[in-house]
């Protein structure tokens, strides 16, 4: 994939994107601390037309900013819909019959840090699931959007969330135990099942990747009698995925690649994305988040 600035590393644009029927589409934005993905979809014809990826080399706010300075298609003011899907460690799941929504703060801390005058909490029902995902982002992110685009309707989500919508179209059709994996830059998501019930989700951040098989086996011992036997379905960036695939295949036979949904439409410019990339990004275009 071709490096277009030291900010910019991938843009793929449908050759017949017609920014006359932008009406019809949702401009989409994954961010996080240090990288973000930029996703325009027509939801009528189901069909992606842009995909971008950049690093963040300041704060993500300096950095919307800048995109929406320089960018020929972000600022633009009538965009009908706009989805924001947070990536970071603020998120709880937590089982529906259990869950408070007036505890949400309380739900983020058993995680991680938070701050309830900078943060702002929001939820997400996994029905299928019986469970409820909690998630906490920062206020100035939301206020940013809500200035920017004053037409819009403007949903946020949490990348764990999408992740797990992602997968449930794709669980394995076996009533044995399953672990499903997704390594992105900077940050590994694991969701266990046991048939179609799911038993344990987490996500941590990579620090060490040698380590991940120990982290990986731990997680799975929660849920399953089959240890290393326990298959893997692993999905992530071409980057991690290179020495990640190797590294698993030592500790787990049963390790094989994830493949992205079929329910939407690419032309032929986003084939250089390999099949088992950004399984939560092109997931979000296959539910119907609202």
């Amino acid at each position: 994939m071709s490096t277009v600035t030291n900010q910019q590393l991938i843009k793929i644009k449908d050759e017949r994107m017609n920014i006359d029927h932008i009406d019809q589409c949702r401009l989409s934005f994954f961010i996080g601390d240090r990288d973000c993905q930029i996703t325009v979809f027509d939801e009528q014809k189901q069909k992606l037309l842009l995909f971008e990826n950049y690093l963040i080399e300041s704060s993500p706010i300096d950095f919307l900013n800048k995109i929406h300075d320089q960018h020929e298609l972000v600022p633009a003011g009538f965009w009908p819909t706009i989805h924001i899907y947070i990536r970071n460690n603020q998120f709880c799941l937590v089982p529906s019959f259990l869950f408070d929504e007036d505890a949400a703060y309380n739900y983020i801390r058993l995680n991680t840090d938070s701050n309830p005058e900078l943060d702002n909490y929001a939820i997400h029902q996994h029905k299928s699931l019986a469970a409820t995902y909690v998630f906490g982002y920062p206020s100035v992110i939301q206020d940013w959007f809500f200035s920017k685009y004053k037409r819009a309707r403007i949903h946020v989500f949490h990348e764990g969330s999408t992740f797990l919508n992602s997968i449930e179209n794709q669980l394995l059709k076996i009533k044995k135990p399953v672990l499903y994996l997704n390594c992105n830059s900077d940050t590994l998501m694991l969701a266990g099942f046991s048939g179609q019930k799911l038993m344990i989700y987490n996500q941590f951040k990579i620090t060490d990747i040698k380590q991940l098989p120990k982290l990986i086996l731990m997680c799975i011992q929660q849920f399953s009698q089959e240890g290393q036997d326990t298959p893997i379905i692993l999905w992530g960036v071409q980057d991690r995925i290179k020495s990640l695939e190797p590294l698993l295949k030592k500790y787990f036979k049963n390790l094989s690649l994830g493949k992205r949904s079929t329910q939407f439409k690419t032309s032929h410019q986003f084939d250089e994305i390999e099949l088992y990339e950004h399984v939560e990004i092109f997931g979000s275009l296959s539910t119907t988040n609202s």
